[in-house]
């Protein structure tokens, strides 16, 4: 499938046979591709696999891990990190040029030190808001924008996630409805 119609989507089912009998039918009606299936029971994943045309290798603790539009494992940390780290060089600059201005008497010390101490205070300001404000422009992790499959699988369920062109994942949803699928999720 051409990458910028590509969009995966992911759902949960209590029952083998009705994610057997889904899957199949939205494989078998060029709906979806390469399905794959997890499980906190391996084997009970790999049974379903084997039977759908599926390959069994998702984590149940991270099931949307490597999937493009979402960041798994370090990657996720990387825009919290990157926001704290420029946050915190910007801080400490402001704070160095500010400390022998009237806001450097916001910190307590003597005078000749107030340039280091206000650095150190707007580098401590910088990191936290930086690293929030990276966390939150950052990409999506990958266990909150699967946490609804995480939980599932930790309810008993089998998650499947497979790919599919954008155009089609209106009547994918509908079919997986239809099939007993719950906690559907489409990642653009």
């Amino acid at each position: 499938m051409d990458e910028a119609n590509h969009a995966t989507i992911g759902c949960a089912f209590t029952s083998d046979d009705s994610a057997v009998t889904a899957l199949r039918a939205l494989a078998q009606a060029g709906l979806v591709s390469a399905w794959r299936i997890g499980a906190t029971d391996k084997e009970r994943a790999v049974r379903i696999a084997q039977a759908a045309g599926a390959v069994a290798d998702l984590d149940p603790a991270d099931p949307l891990m490597n999937v493009r539009g979402v960041a798994s494992g370090v990657d996720a940390m990387g825009g919290v990190n990157s926001g704290a780290l420029v946050g915190g060089l910007a801080g400490a600059v402001v704070g160095f040029l500010a400390g022998n201005t009237p806001i450097g008497a916001v910190v307590p010390v003597d005078p000749s030190m107030r340039a280091v101490a206000s650095a150190l205070l707007f580098f401590a300001i910088g990191v936290a808001v930086g690293g929030v404000l990276g966390g939150a422009l950052g990409k999506r992790p990958s266990t909150h924008a699967g946490f609804r499959l995480i939980d599932a699988m930790e309810a008993g369920a089998v998650a499947a996630i497979g790919s599919m062109e954008h155009r089609s994942a209106d009547e994918t949803r509908r079919k997986l409805h239809e099939g007993g699928a719950s906690e559907i999720l489409v990642i653009e």
